[in-house]
């Protein structure tokens, strides 16, 4: 979903970098997203999640890019290592490598300078954790950033009230985002909570049910298929990247996802069943 988020909004990924540096982007502008195809010499291994380009001060343009981890993978260092070098030499510009980790573990991990063995190249991505993202409730902070406030409740499951102010103002947003973000923040909580937190919706907000209980049930109709495209993608032993498990995870279009899944049972890679 980050990146779905990205993908509707560019200026996402600056509050990101932001965030991430704990400063701020005020003199960055007319963020755009980009094709992650830099040529056909670049694996798909080696491709970034996404790519936006920014105009700075000066009016150059530089790039961000946005990459959405939840385990530490060594391999993505070579990946970053290859990408970055060859954006920054096509472009002659400045590079930033933005890291979203949406657990603890992982941006440690990440958050550490990576140095590959025998090399004198250092990686140091702006990660994006927990401990960066802040802590939303106010309406208006919400509103004024529904992609942060929506990903910080994720990071922060236990926090009931933090999750029930971010579900609450996402309910009342007029904008076609407060649905996707409630959904997929209601889908990102353990049971427990998202149990809770949909008693309270309805207690407090007896409107709700009529807005969104076709968009819930198709949602929830989505993740079964989800769960059932990932089973078979299990079984067969298929290797899923972040990326394509992303794309996976955020689909609601549930004719899609049975496509998915019809390719999925004989299909010989994942990229043949994304395929058109």
């Amino acid at each position: 979903m980050p990146l779905e988020m990205i993908s509707r909004r560019p200026g996402f990924a600056l509050e990101l970098l932001a965030w991430g540096l704990r400063g701020h982007a005020d003199d960055y502008h007319d963020a755009c997203l980009e094709s992650v195809d830099l040529n056909e010499r670049i694996p798909t291994e080696y491709r970034a999640d996404s790519v936006i380009s920014v105009k700075g001060p000066d009016g150059r343009k530089r790039f961000v890019i946005v990459e959405v981890q939840r385990t530490y993978k060594e391999e993505k260092v070579w990946a970053w290592a290859a990408y970055v070098g060859a954006l920054m030499g096509r472009h002659k510009c400045g590079v930033m490598l933005v890291v979203v980790c949406l657990d603890r573990k992982t941006a440690a991990r990440y958050r550490k300078p990576i140095t590959p063995e025998e090399s004198s190249l250092i990686i140091c991505p702006v990660v994006v954790g927990p401990d960066e993202l802040p802590v939303l409730r106010k309406a208006a902070d919400v509103l004024a950033s529904p992609e942060i406030a929506t990903l910080s409740a994720i990071t922060r499951p236990d926090d009931v009230e933090t999750v029930v102010a971010v579900a609450t103002t996402l309910a009342t947003f007029e904008d076609e985002r407060g649905l996707i973000y409630y959904d997929y923040l209601r889908g990102q909580l353990p049971e427990a909570v998202r149990t809770r937190l949909e008693e309270f919706m309805i207690d407090t907000a007896p409107r709700l049910p009529d807005r969104f209980t076709e968009p819930i049930e198709r949602a929830a109709e989505a993740r079964g298929e989800v769960k059932g495209l990932l089973t078979v993608l299990e079984a067969r032993r298929l290797p899923l990247p972040a990326d394509q498990r992303e794309i996976i995870e955020s689909c609601v279009d549930t004719d899609k996802l049975l496509s998915w899944t019809r390719k999925a049972v004989t299909a010989s890679s994942v990229d043949e069943i994304f395929a058109d």
